[in-house]
């Protein structure tokens, strides 16, 4: 093409150009297919893009070499552009991808969107996005006599910066290269960084050689990329090699794993029916050979008996010594046991510190071998209670033993071993270092603390409409007669064994944990009944004592978690007497102390119940912030005018040298009042004043006191109202 003039000739160059865009075509087809196998592989789906955009390219530098006059060059160069402004967002990709990164989508919408823009400013400018104005330019003669269109024009500011661009863009991507380069992976990066040399070279002929120094020559950038799939194609058979090492690394590893299988597997089948710790049998092995003794004395016609052996004192010296002297200990009893079990027995570790001895089949009458297995009991409690050697240390554990016969009725086998942990738990309540067989009423008596523990939790959801809480009320007086207040006591209607004491159920809420629930319920209850008085204009001015239990105490957070719900309920914390036992002070006296006197910085009273029949000790009453000491009903019952020395005034005595008030409580003659008033006693309780009521008839018995005793309701200043 000269003076935009076209002269045919042998288009060599332009065939040229034709077969590297079917190579670029043919690239494409073949990595959508890598990379729609591939689940879609990024890497390889961005590059077919990349081949199909170079092959549009290659087709519209075709169509401007070949083109007839102006208006086809113009059409033939938009083509071409347009292709390399798409091919920016493929190659990122690619680029990212083969370099060990992944493009985010805020990424591809960003770059997406410049990239449009670029595309719209190249359909809109008459003159495309490169140039300002165009016109034909001198044609090139190629050496073979094929002449080539050429385009002349003025570089628009789109231009340069889309130029600006392309440049940034593969500086970015060699220094992609230099950072696969440092990181090992030489020679992916070498391919890649030869490919984006070649075409860099052709770029930088085009944009220097050609367009500044005007060399006659066409644009190689389209002949670039041959190299650049060749490249990839080595690069592709590189990391096939690198995967094909990696499949022989981990054969070889598979084998050394399937010869070490067989040896392993034997060990994990010992382990699976084993103890790691003893080597005894463990709960499936013994399950296992249980099934197998029950079914055979079953069929023989005789029994056999299954011991649940508990240590008494393992968890103090393991927490104590340590897990190491623990663990040394349970080694040195499995000997001992091992050492006492009879022939053709089994001696199994359940799991911590229980065992478990079976017996059987043993051919003998029921009665018989009841008698075996007792001896056999009592031989291995007091074997245990011998002191242990572990290390240079003499410990003494101790054992208590929970016995069954079978068969017996049960369902399987694991119904032995519950009966055994239940005659395990009587022997333990017995005083430990016990043996005990299991009897059917045991089991009834299980089935019933079993319905409580479900029931009690059920109480708990309960709403109010459906309570089955309820708090009962008994009147605290002074000497005198007037109101002190009155102490709550907690009530359970259960839908199936009707009203039950606390005494019934206190023990199993602390047991289970319930008890810090059912303890807030109280306080949540309590407080409600105060306002409900104060809004009704009930004449209680005294206050409320509630009962609080050991493990209330214990909790780190008792005393802000109190004070919070009380507040938020309204109550001030000066309205309420906390009754604590002297078993609460047992554990840990230090930290009940700290606790008890945070409750008392927080405007609580307290109360200490059932003075006289725990482990009252005089040291520490006198430093307890105590407000109130109950004398114990045990005291109050054999009160008699004729007594010269009674224990209860001993009580009072000690106490008021203390500055702490008493309050008697289990009050029940005038005897007993008559007595306790001359003893000096602050306050009573009991029934001689009121038994305990629900909250209407504590209503009442409010308002026919008050008209009894017209004159108006007294606090003592220096007495707080105790619970029984």
């Amino acid at each position: 093409m000269l003076d935009g003039v076209y002269l045919p000739a042998v288009g060599y160059f332009s065939v040229a150009l034709i077969a590297a865009a079917g190579i670029a075509f043919a690239s494409g087809v073949q990595y959508t297919v890598i990379g729609l196998w591939q689940r879609r592989s990024a890497i390889h789906l961005s590059y077919a893009l990349l081949c199909f955009l170079i092959a549009a390219l290659a087709l519209g530098n075709v169509r401007q070499n070949d083109a007839a006059d102006l208006a086809d060059a113009v059409a033939a160069i938009r083509w071409t552009i347009g292709a390399a402004v798409l091919s920016f967002l493929p190659f990122v990709v690619f680029i990212r991808g083969y370099t060990g990164d992944a493009t985010g989508w805020r990424t591809v919408l960003v770059l997406g969107a410049v990239l449009l823009l670029f595309f719209c400013v190249n359909l809109g400018a008459p003159a495309t996005l490169f140039f300002s104005e165009l016109r034909a330019g001198q044609g090139i003669t190629l050496p073979w006599g094929e002449r080539l269109y050429r385009l002349d024009g003025v570089v628009s500011a789109w231009g340069w910066l889309f130029h600006a661009a392309t440049y940034a863009l593969f500086t970015w991507a060699l220094g992609r290269a230099w950072r696969q380069w440092r990181r090992g992976e030489a020679m992916l990066a070498m391919l890649l960084g030869i490919c984006l040399a070649i075409e860099f070279a052709a770029l930088l002929w085009g944009d220097i050689a050609i367009d500044v120094l005007g060399v006659p020559s066409p644009y190689l950038d389209a002949f670039a990329f041959l190299p650049f799939v060749l490249l990839m194609s080595l690069s592709l058979a590189a990391q096939l090699r690198q995967q094909t090492r990696q499949l022989e690394s981990v054969r070889r590893r598979l084998e050394i794993e399937e010869q070490t299988r067989q040896a392993a597997e034997h060990k994990l089948l010992h382990l699976a029916y084993h103890d790691g710790l003893t080597g005894l049998p463990n709960r499936s092995r013994l399950l296992e050979h249980l099934e197998g003794v029950r079914d055979e004395a079953r069929a023989q016609g005789c029994c056999g008996a299954l011991l649940l052996i508990d240590l008494d004192n393992f968890k103090t010296i393991n927490d104590g010594l340590g897990h190491l002297v623990g663990d040394r200990l349970l080694e040195a009893v499995a000997a001992r046991l091992l050492a006492i079990a009879p022939p053709q027995s089994l001696l199994a570790r359940l799991g911590g510190d229980e065992f478990v001895l079976l017996l059987g089949p043993l051919p003998c009458a029921l009665a018989d071998a009841r008698a075996q297995a007792q001896r056999l009991a009592e031989q291995l409690i007091a074997r245990l209670a011998e002191p242990v050697a572990v290390d240079d240390r003499m410990l003494a554990v101790g054992a208590s033993v929970g016995m069954v016969m079978f068969p017996d009725g049960e369902a399987d086998v694991t119904d032995l071993l519950r009966h055994a942990d239940i005659a395990l738990y009587r022997a333990k309540a017995a005083g430990r270092s016990m043996a005990r067989l299991f009897e059917a009423p045991m089991q009834r008596e299980a089935d019933t603390r079993l319905l409580l523990e479900r029931g009690l939790r059920e109480a708990l959801e309960c709403d109010a409409e459906h309570a089955q809480f309820a708090l009962h009320f008994q009147p605290q007086l002074d000497r005198d007669g007037r109101l002190l207040g009155a102490e709550a006591l907690l009530r359970w209607r259960h839908p199936q064994y009707g009203e039950l004491s606390p005494d019934r159920f206190i023990p199993l809420a602390e047991e289970t944990g319930l008890i810090h629930a059912l303890g807030a319920w109280v306080i949540t209850e309590a407080c409600a009944r105060l306002r409900a008085w104060e809004r009704d204009g009930v004449a209680f001015h005294g206050r409320l004592a509630i009962n609080v239990s050991a493990w209330q105490l214990a909790h780190p957070h008792f005393a802000t978690q109190l004070e919070r719900q009380v507040r938020g309920a309204g109550i001030a914390p000066e309205r309420l007497t906390l009754e604590l036992t002297e078993s609460a002070l047992l554990q840990d006296f230090d930290g009940t102390l700290a606790m008890l006197r945070r409750l008392v910085g927080a405007g609580f009273h307290l109360a200490l119940d059932d003075f006289g029949v725990g482990y009252s000790s005089l040291s520490y009453l006198q430093r307890l912030p105590l407000d109130v000491i109950k004398i114990d009903r045990a005291f109050v019952s054999g009160l008699a005018p004729a007594d010269t020395d009674p224990l209860a005034g001993f009580i009072v005595d000690v106490a008021h040298r203390l500055g702490i008030a008493t309050v008697a409580e289990g009050v029940e003659t005038e005897a007993q009042r008559q007595v306790l008033v001359a003893l000096g006693c602050d306050g009573l309780q009991g029934y001689l004043i009121c038994r305990p009521v629900d909250d209407a008839g504590f209503r009442r018995w409010l308002l026919e006191h008050e008209r009894a005793l017209p004159a108006p309701p007294v606090v003592a200043g220096d007495v707080v109202p105790a619970q029984s």
